[in-house]
Parts: structure tokens; sequence; C-alpha cells
């Protein structure tokens, strides 16, 4: 193993987590904190895709904005209706 396959994996790796922190704060921003929450997802997917040309970071882009719009809107109802199931 060289040098720049080491960095490679670092940076997927880097790549994954970033990716995984977004999605989680985007589920969250349904339920709590809608605008924290769906801003966290948004940065953690234009980071993601900023030196790569992946789309992946792009649908989190996306969907933290939907997510956070859903949650702004409907958060009261959402939590309300969790609970009493």
């Amino acid at each position: 193993m060289n040098v720049q396959e080491i960095a490679n994996q670092n940076e997927n790796l880097k790549k994954g987590i970033l990716l995984l922190a977004g999605w989680i704060a985007a589920v969250l921003s349904l339920f709590i904190y809608p605008f924290v929450f769906g801003m966290i997802g948004v940065v953690s997917g234009i980071l993601a895709t900023k030196n790569n040309k992946s789309r992946i970071g792009v649908y989190l882009v996306v969907s933290s904005i939907a997510l956070m719009g859903i949650g702004l809107v409907f958060s009261t109802n959402i939590l309300s209706w969790v609970y009493h199931r």
C-alpha cells in the first residue's frame, strides 16, 4: 500500500462520515430544530461534494432542504403523531 492509496481511503472515510452525519441531521430536522439540523445536512452535502463530483451530496442537499421545510411546517403535528402511537 502506498501513500496515495492511504490518502484516498482517508478521503473516502471523511466523505462517508460527512454523508452519514448529513443524512442523520436531515431526518432529525423533521422532528426537532428543523432549521438547525436542516442546515447541518445542507452544509454536510456541500462539503461532501466539494472536491468530488458525487451526486450523493447533491441528493443530500436537496433532501435536507425538503425535510427542513416539512419540519418547519409540520414539526408539532409530526411529534404529536409519533408520541401518540
